[in-house]
C-alpha cells in the first residue's frame, strides 16, 4: 500500500473555527467505532487494535498539530475562508499505516461537534496518487462523524480538485529545486 492522501472539508461559523483549532485534541479512545473501521480494511497484522494504537495521543491544542502538518509536509495546507464558513485541509501523501491514520482521524473527528448542523462535511482519506481506494470516509455533522461508504460524487470532486492543487504545487517546487 503507498501513502494516501487527506481531504476535510468543513463548514464552520468563524467562532466554531477559534473553538476547535483552540482545544486539546480527541484522543481515539473518544470514538467506539475503530475495531469496525478497521476490520473492513485488509490490514497487516493483528486482527485488533491495540491499547496502544487506541490510547495514544497528544496534548497540543488541533490548531498546532494542523499547524505541524503543515510546516513539515510538503503538499499539505490548511485554510478557513471566514467568508463562507469553510475550513479545508488536506495532505496528498498521509500515510499508509491505518494506525497512524488513527492517530490523525481522532482529532480531525473532532470538529463534528463544532460543524454546521445542516452542512455535509466530510473527511476523506483515499489513494488519489496511486488510485487505488478509500481508507477511510467520515460525515461530520448532527454533533458527531460516522464511518460512512464513501463520498458523493461532488465529494469526491472536491477533494481531487483540491489535492491536484497540492500536487501541481510539489511538482513545481521540485521542478526549481525547492524539495
Amino acid at each position: 500500500m503507498e501513502a494516501s492522501s487527506l481531504y476535510i472539508r468543513c463548514n464552520l461559523s468563524p467562532a466554531a473555527y477559534q473553538a476547535v483549532m483552540s482545544a486539546p485534541v480527541a484522543n481515539p479512545r473518544q470514538f467506539d467505532d475503530w475495531q469496525r473501521w478497521y476490520d473492513s480494511k485488509d490490514a497487516y497484522g493483528a486482527g485488533e487494535l491495540s491499547a496502544h494504537d487506541l490510547d495514544r495521543s497528544t496534548t497540543c491544542s488541533l490548531g498546532d498539530l494542523i499547524a505541524g502538518w503543515v510546516e513539515f509536509s510538503p503538499g499539505s495546507r490548511s485554510h478557513y475562508d471566514e467568508q463562507a464558513g469553510v475550513w479545508t485541509f488536506a495532505v496528498l501523501e498521509f500515510t499508509d499505516n491505518y494506525g497512524e491514520m488513527l492517530q490523525l482521524l481522532a482529532p480531525l473527528r473532532q470538529v463534528a461537534h463544532y460543524a454546521d448542523v445542516d452542512s455535509d462535511s466530510f473527511l476523506l482519506i483515499y489513494s488519489y496518487i496511486w488510485g487505488n481506494g478509500i481508507d477511510a470516509c467520515l460525515s461530520l455533522g448532527q454533533g458527531r462523524s460516522e464511518f460512512i461508504d464513501g463520498p458523493s460524487e461532488a465529494q469526491r470532486a472536491e477533494a481531487a480538485a483540491v489535492l491536484e492543487q497540492l500536487w501541481d504545487s510539489v511538482a513545481a517546487a521540485y521542478e526549481q529545486g525547492g524539495l
